[in-house]
């Protein structure tokens, strides 16, 4: 099941509908989008969005001049016209992948001073790309035709851990952020998910082996400069979940593992794998959990039904104690807590469309931010949300605001056929009016 799920995310990142829902459609008034007004007060941090001409750009909240990332020369002075500035060469270095037709999955570097993302020129060459916000030019740091699906900054900002695939496996690689220096390929598999540790150089995993070489195993990989080694197997056999994640901190590990019974259990063991202690007992279908920014406790779900979207609730785990509260009871498609952990954002369902809302972390009464339709881009992050999780960021640095792309709809509207273009989106969470930034499919913030 798992590995049919990933192929299919696959193919939906290349191909799909502008949108994607977790309702039925029916027909409605037409979804009227916000006015574009500018927030009252600023919140911290950039957006990194896929805008106009599917080029990425980069702004603050209230967007009033946004920094095209990835635009071609030729397209500068329109650009400039439209209020837009483009990227401007530096050192005569002009954009890796000006000559791209498709960017997707941008994201910040730890120290906001770099944003990575994944092209795709008309002839088939993917790549993975690095645009420094200060010199102003990109670089390219991968090419192949093994597209691209997903990447994570090492906290050092000089490495990337990316996976990508040709439709039948994936190869889990480390690139420097530098041009003209040798990919690495660490594991190859499918499915294949992972977390970094920085403090013991190790990438925890979860795959199959190619070619079903071996059995569905979790474990630590070392790596070094030079080479890399398997550590630790901690688990083998079919364990209905996706990553494996350290805390925080980096003092532990949490995954699901096969108690042998016919029951599955949430684990959290010691970082280096050892002394894993059972704390929650799951029901047989996809779990998915997110650490909260303390370290000491995890949200945690279980799909309602495999092949479909919603999970059943979401669950809080206090590591220390291994109580266990329900913060929220209704189905939900994905969830992340803000960077200060105060608040829990997730997205819930209607029977048309879904709905943004937040619920402190501590438990109390949920409070709905919008109605909306997300684009098939978002979609696909929503699918996989624990993994991204951990490396691209919907919460503003401040925890004060949220930031996506679709269409926001009116309370009782439903979706139709003649819905205006997406856009990207800022959403305060303390209820204030949502903020369209431009149109767009995809958005994240940056970390400061």
């Amino acid at each position: 099941m798992l590995r049919r799920a990933f192929l299919l995310a696959l193919v939906l990142v290349t191909v799909g509908s502008a949108f994607a829902i977790a309702g039925n459609s029916r027909s409605g008034k037409r979804a009227a989008r916000t006015a574009v007004t500018a927030p009252r007060t600023p919140y911290a941090g950039r957006v990194v969005y896929v805008g106009e001409g599917a080029n990425l750009y980069v702004c603050g909240a209230a967007c009033d001049k946004p920094v095209c990332l990835t635009c071609a020369a030729k397209a500068e002075q329109a650009l400039a016209d439209a209020g837009v500035a483009p990227v401007a060469s530096s050192d005569g270095i002009q954009p890796a992948a000006a000559m791209a037709s498709q960017f997707e999955l941008p994201t910040f570097s730890p120290d906001g001073a770099q944003v990575a993302y994944s092209s795709v020129q008309r002839h088939g060459v993917y790549g993975i790309n690095v645009y420094d916000l200060g010199r102003r030019a990109a670089i390219s740091v991968f090419q192949s035709s093994d597209r691209p699906i997903y990447f994570s900054w090492l906290p050092d900002g000089r490495r990337l851990l990316f996976l990508a695939g040709d439709g039948e496996s994936l190869k889990l690689m480390m690139a420097e952020a530098r041009e003209s220096k040798p990919v690495r390929i660490l594991l190859s598999g499918l499915p294949l998910f992972f977390d970094w540790n920085q403090a013991l150089s190790e990438s925890a995993f979860h795959y199959v082996p190619p070619e079903e070489a071996g059995p569905e195993q979790i474990g630590l990989m070392n790596v070094t400069d030079r080479d890399q080694r398997v550590v630790r197997v901690v688990s083998k056999g079919k364990t209905p979940f996706r990553s494996p994640a350290w805390s925080p901190d980096g003092s532990h590990l949490a995954y699901v593992i096969d108690n042998k019974n016919g029951q599955y259990v949430l684990a959290v063991a010691k970082a280096d794998g050892s002394a894993p202690k059972p704390m929650v007992g799951l029901a047989p279908a996809t779990t998915a959990f997110v650490w909260a920014p303390d370290s000491r406790h995890l949200a945690f779900s279980t799909l309602k039904k495999e092949g479909k979207m919603s999970y059943d609730g979401i669950n809080l785990l206090d590591v220390g104690s291994g109580n266990i509260s329900t913060l929220v009871s209704d189905p939900v498609i994905a969830y992340n807590f803000s960077p200060d952990g105060r608040w829990l954002a997730y997205i819930g369902t209607t029977e048309t469309s879904n709905t943004w809302n937040v619920i402190d972390a501590g438990g109390g009464k949920a409070r709905k931010l919008c109605n909306f339709v997300a684009t098939n881009t978002e979609s696909i992050v929503y699918q996989v949300f624990d993994q991204y999780a951990l490396s691209h960021r919907i919460w503003s640095p401040d925890s004060r605001a949220l930031a996506f792309a679709g269409v926001i709809l009116k309370e009782g509207q439903a979706p139709t056929g003649s819905m205006p273009p997406p856009s990207v989106w800022v959403l305060p969470v303390d209820g204030g009016p949502p903020h369209a930034l431009s149109d767009g499919t995809l958005a994240f913030w940056s970390p400061h």
